[in-house]
C-alpha cells in the first residue's frame, strides 16, 4: 500500500509534466518546419478541390489519400475564400483529430492496461505521426485510421458486442486506411479471421452462422468500395478507367521485382543489425548479472526483450541528438520482437483482441507495404510503430492481469523510453526540405508571411521558396500552372488565393521526365499549361522534360523571380 501511493503521488507530478511536454512538442511541429512531402499531400487534396478527377487527371501514385486532404481544404476555402493559411488550419485539425482520439483511447483502456498506463499510451499516440509532420499524408493516413478503425472494433468486443454500428464506423475507417495504402490492404483479411474467432469465443450474435461483427465489417468495406467506384467511374467509364489504373501502377520509379527488392532490404539489414547488436548484448548481461544475484524465478526471456527495446530506443536518442536527425527508429524491430513475446498465453485475456485486431494485422500490412515501398529498410520502421504500440498495450495489460506476477512496470518503462524518443526529436530536430539534419540551434528560421504556408516558421531554403512561388505566381490568379522541377512544391500550386489550378500529370517529386507526362498533355490538351516555372537550382535531371517543353509550347515571355535563396524561371505560354 506505501508503494501504490508513492507511485499515486509520483504520477499526480508527472501527469501535468506529460501534458505540458506534449502539447508544447506538438505546438512547435505546428508552426515549425516545412518538407516537399507534407506540400505533396496538401497538392493531393487540392486537386480535387479545384476539380480534377481521380485516375482522369491525376496520374498521381499516391491519389486515393487525397479524399481526407480534399474535404479539409474545401471546408477552409469556403469559410476564408482562399488558400493563404491554410497549412496552419489544415495542421491544427489533424492536431484536434489526434487529441480526440488519444482521448477515446484513454477512455476505453483505463481500466484494461491502469489509469497510469492508459494516460502514457495516449500520450504516445498524441505525440507521434509518421513522418513527423502534421500534414495528411498517405502514410499518416494508413496510421491514423489504422488506429481508429482498431478503437471502434476493440470497443465493440470488450464491451459485450453492443453498439454494432461501431464497426461499420471501424470499417469505414479502415478503408481509408486501405485507400491511403492499397498494399495494407491484406490486414482486411486479418482483421476478418480475428472477428470471426473472437465473435465465436465470446458467443457474439450470428448472421447467417457468421459472427455478426465479421458480416457488418465485410458490408461495411463492400460498402465503401461501391461509394468509391459510383464516385470515381461517372463520365470515365470502366475501360478508361482501368488503363489508367494500368498506367499509374507502371509507374517507373516502382519498376522492381520482388526478388530485387529484397536483395535490397537485405543488403541494408546489416547495418541495422550492427546498430541492434549492441544494446542487445548489454540487455542479456544486464540480465545474466539480475539473475546470478537474485537467481528469481521469472520472464527472463520477456525481461531481456523489453530492457533491448528500452536501450536500443535511449541510444536512438543520443544518436538523434549528436545527428540532428529524427529518422532514427532502429529500435523498432526490437521493440515489435518485445511485443510478439508480450502476445504469448494471451488467449482469454485482454490481449487477445489487441493482437487480433491490431498486432497481427499491422505486421501483415508491413510485409506488403515492404515490398512494394521505395523507401530504404530503416525507413520502412515507421510501419511497424502500430503492431509495437499494441505489443505495449499487451504488456500493460498483462501486468494489469498479474500484479504481483508482474512487479516490475516493464511496459511502462518501454513506453517511456519511446515517449522520450519522441519528445526530443520534437523538439530538438526540424523538419527541412530533403529530410536534411538540422536542429533549433542551427536552422536559420525565418517566417513565412504569404500564401498558404503563411504564420508558419521553416529553414531558410524552404521559407524564401514560399515567397519566391508567391511573387512568381501572384499575377497568375486563374491560370493553369505546371512546375517543371524535380523537387515539386505542392504548396505552389495553392498560390493566388487557391485560383490556380493544375497542368500536370502528377505533382510527386522525381517523375517529371517521366515519358508519361507527353502522353498526358496528348490525351488531355486542356491540361496544357498557361504559365511554367523552372527552378534555376534544379537539383535533378530535368533536360529531356524541359527540351520537350521548349519545342512544344510557344513561350511568349520568360523571366526570373528571386526571394533570398530561392531562384525561379517563370514561362508565359501562349
Amino acid at each position: 500500500m506505501p508503494q501504490k501511493n508513492a507511485q499515486d503521488r509520483l504520477w499526480k507530478i508527472l501527469t501535468p509534466v506529460l501534458l505540458v511536454l506534449a502539447v508544447l512538442a506538438m505546438a512547435k511541429t505546428l508552426f515549425v518546419g516545412l518538407e516537399i512531402d507534407e506540400e505533396y499531400a496538401f497538392s493531393l487534396g487540392f486537386r480535387l478541390v479545384k476539380g480534377d478527377r481521380l485516375f482522369y487527371t491525376m496520374w498521381e501514385p499516391h491519389q486515393l489519400s487525397a479524399l481526407p486532404a480534399a474535404l479539409v481544404l474545401a471546408l477552409y476555402t469556403a469559410i476564408a475564400g482562399t488558400t493563404t493559411g491554410a497549412l496552419l488550419f489544415v495542421r491544427a485539425v489533424v492536431l484536434v483529430c489526434k487529441a480526440a482520439m488519444s482521448a477515446v483511447f484513454y477512455r476505453d483502456f483505463k481500466q484494461t492496461l491502469g489509469r497510469h498506463g492508459a494516460l502514457l499510451s495516449a500520450v504516445v499516440l498524441f505525440v507521434y505521426t509518421p513522418k513527423w509532420f502534421l500534414g495528411p499524408d498517405y502514410i499518416s493516413q494508413q496510421f491514423h485510421f489504422t488506429v481508429a478503425a482498431f478503437l471502434c472494433f476493440y470497443h465493440y468486443y470488450t464491451h459485450g458486442f453492443r453498439r454494432p454500428w461501431l464497426v461499420v464506423l471501424g470499417a469505414v475507417c479502415a478503408c481509408f486506411s486501405f485507400l491511403a495504402f492499397p498494399q495494407s490492404a491484406l490486414a482486411a483479411a486479418v482483421i476478418f479471421i480475428g472477428m470471426v474467432l473472437l465473435g465465436r469465443r465470446g458467443k457474439e450474435p450470428t448472421i447467417c452462422k457468421i459472427p455478426r461483427g465479421a458480416v457488418l465489417f465485410v458490408l461495411g468495406c463492400m460498402a465503401c468500395a461501391a461509394a468509391f467506384l459510383a464516385y470515381v467511374l461517372p463520365g470515365m467509364g470502366l475501360t478508361v478507367f482501368l488503363q489508367r489504373v494500368s498506367l499509374i501502377l507502371n509507374d517507373p520509379q516502382y519498376d522492381f521485382t520482388t526478388s530485387q527488392r529484397l536483395a535490397l532490404l537485405a543488403s541494408q539489414a546489416l547495418n541495422t543489425a550492427k546498430f541492434l547488436a549492441k544494446p542487445l548484448a548489454a540487455s542479456v548481461v544486464l540480465c545474466l548479472l539480475w539473475w546470478a544475484k537474485t537467481r528469481q524465478k521469472r520472464d527472463w526471456i520477456g525481461l531481456a526483450l523489453n530492457l533491448w527495446a528500452i536501450l536500443a530506443a535511449l541510444l536512438c536518442v543520443v544518436r538523434a541528438v549528436a545527428d540532428s536527425s529524427s529518422d532514427e527508429r532502429y529500435f523498432m524491430p526490437a521493440l515489435v520482437l518485445a511485443a510478439a513475446w508480450a502476445f504469448r498465453k494471451g488467449r482469454g485475456t485482454a490481449r487477445e483482441p489487441l493482437f487480433w485486431l491490431g498486432f497481427l494485422p499491422g505486421m501483415a500490412a508491413y510485409a506488403f507495404i515492404l515490398r512494394s515501398t521505395l523507401l530504404g529498410f530503416s525507413a520502412t520502421f515507421m510501419y511497424l510503430t502500430w503492431p509495437a504500440l499494441c505489443g505495449c498495450f499487451a504488456m500493460l495489460a498483462c501486468r494489469q492481469e498479474n500484479p504481483e506476477q508482474e512487479k516490475l512496470p516493464q511496459g511502462q518503462c518501454v513506453l517511456a523510453a519511446l515517449l522520450v524518443f519522441l519528445l526530443v526529436c520534437r523538439f530538438w530536430c526540424v523538419l527541412v526540405t530533403g529530410w536534411k539534419p538540422a536542429n533549433v540551434a542551427t536552422a536559420n528560421l525565418k517566417q513565412i508571411t504569404a500564401g498558404p504556408a503563411a504564420g508558419t516558421w521553416a529553414d531558410e531554403k524552404a521559407a524564401d521558396m514560399q515567397m519566391a512561388l508567391y511573387e512568381a505566381l501572384e499575377p497568375f490568379a486563374g491560370k493553369q500552372v505546371l512546375q517543371a522541377i524535380g523537387e515539386q512544391h505542392g504548396l505552389g500550386f495553392m498560390m493566388a488565393g487557391g485560383t490556380l489550378t493544375i497542368g500536370q500529370a502528377s505533382v510527386i517529386s522525381g517523375t517529371d521526365s517521366d515519358p508519361r507526362f507527353i502522353q498526358y498533355y496528348e490525351e488531355l490538351p486542356e491540361k496544357r499549361p498557361d504559365v511554367i516555372l523552372y527552378d534555376e537550382a534544379e537539383v535533378r535531371d530535368m533536360a529531356a522534360f524541359h527540351a520537350w517543353i521548349e519545342e512544344n509550347f510557344t513561350i511568349t515571355a520568360r523571366y526570373p523571380v528571386t526571394h533570398g535563396t530561392a531562384h525561379l524561371q517563370v514561362l508565359v505560354v501562349d
